[in-house]
């Protein structure tokens, strides 16, 4: 997340949909008096803190900012997000929360499918990524079809819907201008205007891993995907 009063722009950072590249792009373009949380090296040091006493954090959604920071910032400064295909988000949260657990389990010597037994609260202390309720699934289930039915994922914040992180307090519709990630770099050039800077995306933030591919997702998978994100296929034009 990035709230930027030097050149009025706010960044919400949705899971899994290009933020840290967004983020790490903008970066050395901020100033003293601008906030980002997550992303660059700096914003991962302080988001924690930040968090503790604000109650905002890397991922915070619109209705949060808005909470925090109070409506006029939504209204005086240039809001803007980066969504993607459902499907293709949800694969590439479970492939980063393996990359995730697996970089412990090397660590470790032991084997990805180990982890569970072996692991201990303590662990989980210590590693804080052990601790996601999205990791704590994936240790759970066997594959991305258990991943994506087991009831504790609802709880995850990674697991909401993309429309539900962007939508302000006072409605449900997603609030500022919305790109898809899929159209980069057909928006480049219009973000760089509103911006007032030459922006260009990188691919920041890549998982190690690929255990679950987009391609390779079994039809009835497909379906539910589609079923309990709906709003985002509508908001946001995607297909199934």
């Amino acid at each position: 997340m990035i709230i930027s009063h030097s050149r009025q722009f706010i960044f919400v950072h949705v899971h899994k949909a290009g933020g840290t590249s967004i983020e790490r792009a903008l970066d050395p373009h901020l100033a003293w008096n601008d906030l980002i949380l997550g992303g660059s090296p700096f914003g991962e040091r302080i988001q924690g803190p930040y968090k503790k006493r604000f109650g905002l954090n890397k991922h915070s959604a619109v209705s949060e900012i808005e909470a925090v920071c109070g409506a006029r910032y939504l209204d005086d400064y240039f809001l803007f997000a980066l969504v993607r295909h459902p499907l293709a988000r949800l694969c590439s949260i479970y492939n980063f929360v393996a990359t995730t657990v697996n970089a412990w389990a090397v660590r470790q010597n032991i084997a990805l499918a180990d982890v569970a037994r072996v692991m201990t609260p303590q662990d989980a202390k210590k590693t804080p990524g052990l601790a996601w309720t999205s990791s704590r699934v994936f240790l759970n289930t066997k594959g991305f079809s258990e991943f994506i039915r087991h009831d504790d994922i609802r709880k995850a914040p990674g697991f909401r819907s993309q429309v539900r992180l962007l939508s302000r307090s006072a409605g449900g519709k997603p609030a500022g201008t919305i790109y898809r990630l899929e159209d980069h770099p057909e928006w480049e050039s219009d973000l760089s205007d509103r911006l007032k800077l030459d922006f260009h995306l990188p691919h920041d933030n890549r998982s190690g891993l690929r255990l679950a591919d987009p391609e390779a997702i079994t039809a009835e998978d497909k379906v539910l995907v589609e079923d309990l994100f709906r709003a985002d296929y509508e908001a946001f034009g995607y297909r199934s």
